[in-house]
C-alpha cells in the first residue's frame, strides 16, 4: 500500500461535511472579541486566507478547535466539528456578552461541501471561475466560499440561496465521496481538530498546531496564551502529534490512551482516526516524543507502525517559529 504523502489517486469525488458546520461571529467587534480569545491573529484575515486556530482555557488546555474565514468586516466564520457546537457557544458565550457581537449558528445560511479527487481543481474553477493563490486560501464567489486544503482538494462553503444549482453542478461529475477517506485526508496533512472526547485534555502544541500557523506567538494577549507561550519560549516540547498505522477490523475511539508496549505506561491518546480499508486504520496520536517506536494502544497489542507527516517535527531544543 502506498503510505507517501502524496494523495492515492482517487476519483473526483465530493461529499456533504455533516460532520462541521459554521458559527458565525457577527458583530461591530467581532474581531475584537476573538482576537482576545483564540491563538490565532485574526488581523491576517484581511488578506483572502484562512486560518487554523484555538480556544483555549486558562491553562492552556484547548476548548475548541476551528478554521476561520472574514466573511465581512463585522462576520467572521468559525468552521467547527458540528458535535461541538454547543460547547462552543457556552466557552465563547460567556465572553461575547461584553461585545457589540453575537454568536449566530451557520447552518441556517451555509452548507459544507468536500470535493477531492482527480480533477477536482478543474471542476473547483469551473464553478467558482478562479483558483485560490495558495494552501489555506479561499476565493469567494456570488456568497460561496472555496477554500483550498491541498492539492486537489477544497472546502465549500454554499450559501443557502445557491445550494440546489452549485449541488447539481457537482453532482452530475463527482462521485460519493466518503467521511473515511476526507479524514484520511485531514490525517495525511497532520491536521486534527478536538471533540467532546478530547474536550480540555490538550495544548495547541501537543496537536501540531505550531508547525500549521494555528498559533500567533506575537499577536497578544488571549485566554490561556501565557501558559501556551511559556512552552514556545521556556519550555522544551516533549510531546507532539504523530500519524501512525494499526491493522484491526475495530474502530478505537479517541481519546483511547497510547502505552508504551514495554512499560505499559500511559503516554498520549488518540486525537483522530479513519479507516483505510476493512483490515486498516490510520491515527493521529499526541504522545511523548521518547516513546516513539514502542507505541500500542491500551486497546490492542499491535505495536502501531509509524507514518510521515508533511512537516517535520522538531527535537525538544528547536524553535518551531
Amino acid at each position: 500500500m502506498n503510505t507517501s504523502l502524496t494523495a492515492i489517486a482517487r476519483p473526483l469525488s465530493w461529499l456533504q461535511l455533516d460532520h462541521s458546520q459554521l458559527l458565525l461571529i457577527q458583530g461591530a467587534d467581532a474581531s475584537k472579541f476573538l482576537q482576545g480569545q483564540v491563538t490565532c491573529d485574526l488581523r491576517e484575515l484581511n488578506s483572502p486566507v484562512t486560518r487554523l486556530g484555538a480556544q483555549c482555557n486558562p491553562k492552556g488546555r484547548i476548548l475548541l478547535t476551528f478554521r476561520a474565514l472574514q466573511i465581512n468586516t463585522e462576520t467572521i466564520a468559525l468552521r467547527i466539528p458540528s458535535s461541538m457546537q454547543e460547547k462552543a457557544k457556552q466557552s465563547l458565550g460567556k465572553y461575547i456578552v461584553f461585545s457589540k457581537a453575537k454568536l449566530i449558528d451557520g447552518r441556517d445560511d451555509y452548507s459544507l461541501y468536500g470535493l477531492y479527487g482527480s480533477e477536482a481543481s478543474d471542476l473547483a474553477r469551473k464553478i467558482f471561475h478562479r483558483l485560490p493563490d495558495e494552501h489555506g486560501g479561499y476565493v469567494e464567489h456570488a456568497g460561496n466560499f472555496l477554500i483550498q486544503l491541498g492539492s486537489d482538494r477544497y472546502e465549500c462553503w454554499i450559501h443557502h440561496s445557491n445550494n440546489t444549482n452549485i449541488a447539481q453542478q457537482i453532482g452530475t461529475v463527482a462521485t460519493q465521496g466518503s467521511v473515511d477517506d476526507w479524514a484520511l485526508l485531514d490525517i495525511h496533512s497532520g491536521i486534527a481538530d478536538v471533540y467532546p472526547e478530547t474536550f480540555e485534555l490538550l495544548t495547541p502544541q501537543e496537536i501540531n498546531y505550531q508547525l500549521v500557523n494555528g498559533i500567533s506567538f506575537r499577536k497578544g494577549c488571549y485566554t490561556g496564551q501565557e501558559i501556551v507561550a511559556r512552552l514556545h519560549y521556556r519550555g522544551k516540547l516533549k510531546r507532539h502529534m504523530y500519524r501512525f498505522r494499526i491493522h484491526t477490523t475495530e474502530n478505537p475511539a479517541l481519546a483511547t490512551p497510547v502505552v508504551n508496549s514495554i512499560t505499559q505506561q500511559a503516554v498520549g491518546q488518540i486525537v483522530m482516526a479513519a479507516r483505510v480499508n476493512v483490515e486498516q486504520i490510520e491515527i493521529l496520536a499526541s504522545v511523548l516524543d521518547e516513546h516513539l517506536g514502542e507505541l500500542t494502544l491500551a486497546t490492542n497489542p499491535q505495536k502501531l507502525e509509524q507514518l510521515p507527516l508533511p512537516y517535520a517535527i522538531p527535537t525538544a531544543d528547536q524553535s518551531t517559529e
